[in-house]
């Protein structure tokens, strides 16, 4: 049952009993800014949590708490128990927290479950993501930092998995599935593939290349017979085990036919070479040959989202490794006050940082935090994103990919063009004759030419260097000169801007400016100490939950040190904790002399009343 905390803060803290040189040092700690700044933002967004709990049973510990202990457990990289025995014991977690002594435990189960309901009822974290807005706004606002200029980079993360090759991910895959069967169900698995799953969970290790291979194959045959076994029964088809089964076998291996009788061309394939791949419709349907007239071969390449690990389906593989990339951007370009982060991303590793700045433009927008320049590195702007970036009105400072043109050819911009855009005429002078939409090579695009007199360009002594195109109905490996028809130019809107974006960076003032753009790297190895690089969960919400706590950790660690730094490494909130102590000891004191005439007087009072009974209790005198 969910319950709302108690917003009125504790009248006696854990400080409330320290010597003043302790209580001095809790007040320049993180912990001082945490429980007057973080803190309430947690207790307000409280509300929007209590989705994860019932009408009815226990109530429910303080969410806003046990957000908090998230976010200290990734700022130390914590595990859970440690982070647990961290809160008990650690008068600093109690004090941001602001928990009195009695009601500093939690239970693991309990914090496990809260983490568990929150990956069930938000898997795209967007409760989370509402706190690192809440958290970074009130940073910025505070500190005075302009959000006109950002960065962004992206980071390979790791999760808790280990990838040991295609063998090591058959045997995993087929355990998970074979655990998950039921008595009933594991008695039709074959006598040999039980025996090897009870008797042979991990024997890969010291095998040479040969073996590898052969019990690979082996392997493989076993995991499509299991696939069969199990096709028309739709208790064990909807698990998770099974399915994986499916998938793996679905990137890895195909089916191919063998060769009749007296067929082929004598080395074991058959006559016409043909192969498919087997489908999901193939492999759960049970239409594949039989294995005594098909065989299984491993494909020579896997392209795309496949699986690396049967214990992190959503892990992937990219050019970094196997796990996830994330994407961070922050404020720059702010003097002496520190950055904050603004936003970020994370998904599989295998997709590319190509176009991405169009989504973390659209979240910045959304949170109002939208910047004027954006800088990023080279993997960050394709032809398409770079042109609505720029029709959104912010400035994409990041150098673009273009084949190197030679000193001598002419680039597109040397053209002459008018406000519209259109081509005037070529640098040696020569006139368009049309602007028209045309095909591209390839057919399947159409872009805006400008058109220009065939006999003209054919009889130009730069036509070897001149970027125009030479007729599309030319022979393949023809002399442009001739050909017969008329040039074109494409002048798209994109491409004119990778130009002069191309143009741009070869300039040192370009450089110059670009320089600002490293710092993000600072970002990232604060991100990986924060222990960002290697994290100890799998699965992609619970990666994503990972990150938002570590990200909104670094804005609140750093958002501490400014407050530090800006008064001389005296923190501003110090006298106030000095004095509300001063208070609580003056009010203490109250207290303690208020009891003890309390008590003085009640033990005259019941003393006087006895005196009367002693004189009248004739038994007692007896």
């Amino acid at each position: 049952m969910f319950k709302k905390t108690d917003p009125q803060q504790n009248l006696f803290g854990v400080e409330s009993s320290m010597e003043e040189g302790l209580r001095a040092r809790l007040s320049d700690s993180w912990a001082q800014v945490f429980r007057r700044e973080v803190l309430p933002i947690l207790m307000r967004s409280e509300k929007k949590f209590s989705v994860l709990y019932g009408a009815t049973g226990r109530p429910n510990f303080s969410v806003g708490r046990v957000l908090g202990i998230c976010l200290l457990q990734e700022w130390h990289d914590l595990s859970d128990q440690e982070a647990l025995d961290t809160f008990g014991f650690d008068l600093r977690w109690r004090h941001a927290l602001d928990v009195p002594e009695r009601e500093a435990y939690l239970s693991r189960r309990s914090l496990v479950e809260f983490r568990r309901r929150l990956v069930a009822h938000d898997p795209e974290m967007k409760l989370v993501r509402g706190i690192f807005e809440e958290i970074g706004n009130a940073a910025i606002e505070k500190l005075g930092i302009s959000t006109s200029q950002q960065r962004l980079d992206s980071t390979h993360i790791e999760s808790n998995i280990r990838c040991r090759g295609r063998l090591a991910l058959f045997q995993d895959t087929m355990h998970r599935f074979l655990r998950g069967l039921s008595p009933s169900d594991y008695a039709r698995v074959p006598a040999h593939i039980r025996q090897w799953h009870e008797t042979n969970p991990e024997g890969w290790f010291g095998l040479g290349e040969s073996e590898r291979k052969a019990r690979l194959s082996a392997l493989a045959k076993d995991l499509h017979t299991l696939i069969e076994l199990f096709s028309k029964d739709e208790a064990v088809t909807g698990s998770a085990g099974y399915q994986l089964m499916v998938r793996l076998f679905r990137e890895q291996c195909e089916i191919k036919a063998k060769a009749a009788p007296g067929e082929g061309n004598g080395d074991g394939e058959g006559g016409d070479g043909q192969q498919h791949e087997a489908g999901q419709e193939e492999i759960s349907g049970g239409k594949q040959a039989e294995q005594n007239e098909a065989e299984i071969e491993f494909k020579k390449k896997i392209v795309g989202d496949h699986l690396q690990s049967a214990f992190d389906t959503d892990a992937s593989y990219g050019h970094k490794g196997t796990g996830y990339s994330a994407h961070i951007t922050e404020t720059c370009s702010n003097g002496d006050k520190p950055e904050i982060i603004t936003d970020y991303e994370v998904h599989g590793a295998h997709r590319s940082d190509m176009a991405k700045t169009k989504d973390v433009l659209e979240r910045l927008e959304k949170a109002e935090l939208a910047p004027k320049t954006l800088f990023a590195d080279g993997g960050y702007p394709s032809v398409p994103s770079a042109l609505e970036i720029v029709e959104r009105g912010v400035e994409l400072v990041a150098p673009v990919n273009r084949g190197r043109l030679g000193e001598d050819v002419m680039s597109r911009e040397q053209f002459l063009f008018d406000a519209d855009s259109h081509v005037i005429a070529c640098p040696e002078g020569h006139r368009t004759i049309d602007h028209r939409i045309l095909s591209a090579d390839n057919g399947t695009e159409r872009s805006l030419y400008a058109i220009f007199e065939g006999n003209l360009c054919r009889r130009c002594s730069k036509l070897e260097r001149c970027p125009v195109r030479a007729p599309n109905h030319r022979e393949k490996g023809c002399d442009p000169r001739e050909t017969v028809g008329d040039f074109r130019l494409e002048i798209t809107a994109a491409l004119r801007l990778r130009d002069v974006m191309f143009e741009r960076q070869k300039t040192r003032q370009w450089k110059d400016r670009y320089k600002i753009r490293s710092g993000v790297e600072a970002t990232m190895s604060e991100l990986k100490r924060l222990g960002l690089g290697k994290l100890r969960v799998r699965g992609l919400t619970k990666v994503v939950f990972v990150v938002a706590c570590k990200v909104i950790a670094c804005n609140i660690r750093r958002w501490w040190r400014a407050v530090i730094a800006a008064t001389g490494g005296q923190n501003p909130l110090k006298g106030t904790g000095k004095a509300v102590s001063e208070l609580f000891r003056a009010l203490s004191g109250l207290m303690l002399t208020w009891l003890a005439a309390a008590r003085l007087h009640d033990a005259i009072s019941t003393f006087i009343e006895y005196i009367p009974r002693r004189k009248n209790d004739h038994t007692c005198m007896a």
